[in-house]
């Protein structure tokens, strides 16, 4: 972990130039410890135990933007337990060269399976999905990031509609997850007056679907078009 002293200093340096902080974060005492320095966005499930109040009053007053990276926590441990996904070929379009064959090999699950980490990482997944909830209960704002592509296994493409399952899962209707991974996600990026929403002035960036995903967040992957500053993309092999 870096030392208080050090991410205090970078804390306030970043502030003095207008640069928002982010910290990848584990547990709920380091998160507070973080926020009273002045961080403005967590990174990552907050996974070791349940959230607490003082934890959810000290976010809501400092505004601090929550993204939870729920693929990340599912992937550390979930190919030990063979997902159905594995043979959607969504999910396998996504993948590089290879790594299907990895991934559905009995060694590497077996592997997985019997991981010292196995257990304890399957729990953090659960803990993660619990407290985003209370989170987003508590009017704290929620935002879309998977660490999508930093390990082959954390599949580009498919993760981001693999977070907004996980979200639902957690408790959080469609329509507030689509928000998460739009709008709120721009946010994030301090490109919100451009993007993450259809609105007068903003670049038309938008997909177009075959099905409702207010009904079934899974919709999402049932890709008709892809437009780009108003104009359709070139995009082929799509669904």
């Amino acid at each position: 972990k870096m030392e208080p002293a050090i991410y205090r200093k970078i804390i306030e340096e970043a502030h003095k130039k207008n640069i928002s902080v982010t910290a990848h974060l584990f547990y709920v005492e380091d998160a507070k410890m973080l926020i009273r320095a002045g961080l403005n966005v967590i990174g990552h499930s907050i996974r070791d135990r349940e959230v607490d109040d003082e934890l959810l009053s000290l976010m809501k007053t400092n505004n601090v933007i929550y993204i939870p990276t729920l693929s990340l926590d599912n992937y550390a441990y979930i190919y030990g337990d063979e997902p159905e996904w594995l043979t959607d070929s969504f999910f396998q379009k996504s993948l590089e060269p290879g790594v299907l064959a990895m991934i559905t090999s009995k060694d590497y699950q077996t592997k997985i399976k019997n991981s010292p980490d196995y257990e304890r990482n399957k729990k953090a997944a659960q803990i993660a999905m619990f407290n985003l909830k209370k989170i987003s209960e508590a009017g704290i704002t929620v935002a879309l990031g998977t660490d999508s592509g930093a390990f082959p296994i954390r599949t580009q493409g498919f993760s981001e509609h693999y977070e907004m399952e996980l979200m639902v899962k957690a408790g959080i209707q469609p329509l507030d997850v689509i928000r998460n991974s739009t709008l709120h996600a721009a946010k994030v990026l301090n490109i919100d007056k451009d993007y993450g929403s259809l609105e007068v002035g903003k670049n038309a960036d938008f997909i177009i679907l075959d099905a409702d995903p207010s009904v079934n967040i899974k919709n999402t992957r049932k890709i008709r078009s892809v437009w780009k500053d108003g104009k359709q993309a070139s995009v082929s092999n799509v669904n």
